[in-house]
């Protein structure tokens, strides 16, 4: 999460009242949930959100064109559309609208409105690479919208999945409130936002698929993951991801319901490339070999996650075991450095973490001090922390990032465009930038495959990133709670939730 849907936790505070010794509530006719996040959000901008707990939310206060059902195969399926057709070309996508689809303030939602909004979508240096491949939108009438590609791009209908539909009118009227009083299309109503503690959400009575079973919606900042463990076992809190540190503890617990969604969430070390060491990339790949990925599993994540030095997870299409693996291997880290010309022991200064990760950084900390390379840990504020990370005040930083949809989106860890925002490396070449140029035209499934390995393998080669693992995503909640299948890449909407 998306800046990229950085999957990162503030530190803000939050005090809870209540007994250690106390029992989950009754569920039984219960209208209401409290949901546990890792921190406060900075916007609920529809566009220019950047981490996992602002998606989650907007999950809820807005609704797409198509949605990905967790069913079957997970395919692409109408939502506010009703329907959709692709031209033989594969250049336009057209799209029908349901009619009876309105925002919370009872307007109609019309093809102006989803052509403002995938424009919007679209310009937002946050999302934008979600529908690179659009070259504009148009709307035919009030209840069709036709989306126009220079060249046929297959996956067009994953990125179509991501823009919130949101009102013109509403924007056009008050942008601050369009931020900070979203009008949505979704299920759920914006109440009120109390800032590093709480955002209420009531149910949409008007909502066009039928009105929500769970009427009212308190997302809390609980940053302590012993405190969110204790909230969820006393009931104050029904629903929230949880860290593998008190996985054991919560599913001993026969009042809570422990499900782990696999996702290609990808745990990494980030060197800025604008530095001094880091621009040698001898030093890159010595600090890949240094680092114990098993160990830092089984410490980090009490084995929840798949090693995997690849930004691009096993089960992501373009993934090879062809391309080349770093596993640990402390001394060819120090031949690397020695043939950099690194002596060492070498002060490589400060290395930058959001508190939730300052474990993770203490144990590449230690074995990046194992071969002779010293850092000194600096914790920040979440806000803070991104702020540093994407303008580059950083040297080197660990961090957990999730860039969804088709393996094109990985582009934003890469290219030029995206320094500042995804692009934590602040990794510019002018042949990397055109590889992913050419995946984004290319319609022919093996010759995309070819284009993605060779991508995977220049940026394995050039040690762009130290990536470490592939993180399960964990989700605790009161076993009162039904919750159906998480959709791929773990993502929850309360309207299919039920006590």
């Amino acid at each position: 999460m998306k800046k990229a849907l950085a999957l990162l936790a503030a530190a803000c505070t939050f005090t809870m009242a209540f007994s250690f010794g106390a029992c989950a509530e009754e569920t039984s006719g219960k209208t209401d949930l409290v949901i546990a996040v890792d921190a406060d959000v900075d916007t609920l901008h529809p566009t220019d959100f950047s981490t996992t707990v602002e998606m989650n939310i907007l999950n809820q206060l807005y609704d797409t064109l198509m949605y990905l059902n967790p069913d079957g195969n997970h395919e692409p399926e109408p939502r506010i559309a009703e329907s959709y057709e692709i031209s033989e070309d594969g250049l336009d996508y057209t799209f029908h609208l349901r009619n009876d689809v309105t925002f919370h303030d009872g307007t109609p939602v019309t093809a102006e409105d989803v052509v403002f909004s995938i424009e919007l979508y679209k310009n937002s240096e946050y999302q934008g690479s979600q529908i690179s491949m659009l070259s504009s939108v148009e709307a035919v009438d009030d209840a069709t919208v036709v989306c126009h590609l220079d060249t046929p791009y297959a996956p067009f209908l994953k990125g179509i999945l991501s823009p919130y539909i949101c009102s013109k009118a509403y924007y056009e009227a008050d942008p601050e409130a369009f931020v900070n009083s979203p009008v949505g299309s979704g299920p759920y109503k914006f109440v009120s936002r109390s800032t590093g503690s709480s955002i209420a959400l009531e149910a949409n009575e008007e909502y066009y698929r039928g009105v929500p079973t769970i009427k009212q919606i308190s997302f809390e900042v609980i940053p302590d993951t012993a405190t969110k463990a204790i909230a969820l076992q006393t009931g104050e809190v029904g629903f929230a991801e949880i860290d593998s540190s008190v996985l054991a503890q919560l599913e001993a617990n026969p009042q809570i319901t422990v499900t782990e969604v696999p996702t290609s969430s990808f745990c990494y070390v980030s060197m800025n490339l604008e530095k001094e060491p880091f621009d040698n990339v001898l030093v890159r790949q010595a600090i890949n070999y240094a680092i114990n990925r098993e160990n830092l599993v089984a410490v980090c994540y009490d084995g929840e996650a798949e090693v995997n030095s690849n930004i691009c997870a096993k089960s992501r299409s373009g993934y090879s075991d062809d391309q080349l693996q770093y596993t640990y291997d402390p001394e060819k880290a120090k031949e690397l450095l020695e043939e950099a010309g690194i002596t060492t022991p070498y002060n490589l200064g400060e290395i930058l973490a959001a508190e939730k990760y300052s474990n993770l950084a203490t144990v590449v900390q230690n074995d990046l001090k194992a071969v002779g390379l010293d850092v000194t840990i600096s914790v920040k504020e979440f806000n803070a922390y991104i702020d540093d990370l994407t303008s580059g005040n950083y040297s080197i930083t660990a961090l957990n990032m999730t860039l969804e949809g088709d393996t094109q989106n990985l582009e934003m860890a890469f290219i030029t465009d995206y320094i500042g925002t995804a692009n934590n490396a602040r990794y510019s070449d002018p042949e990397m930038d055109e590889l992913f140029n050419q995946t984004r035209s290319e319609t022919d499934a093996d010759k995309r495959l070819e284009l993605f390995d060779q991508i995977f393998t220049k940026a394995q080669e050039e040690a762009i990133y130290a990536v470490l693992c592939n993180p399960l995503t964990l989700y605790a909640y009161n076993s009162g709670l039904k919750c159906p299948e998480f959709a791929f890449e773990g993502n929850y909407f309360v309207y299919d939730f039920a006590w």
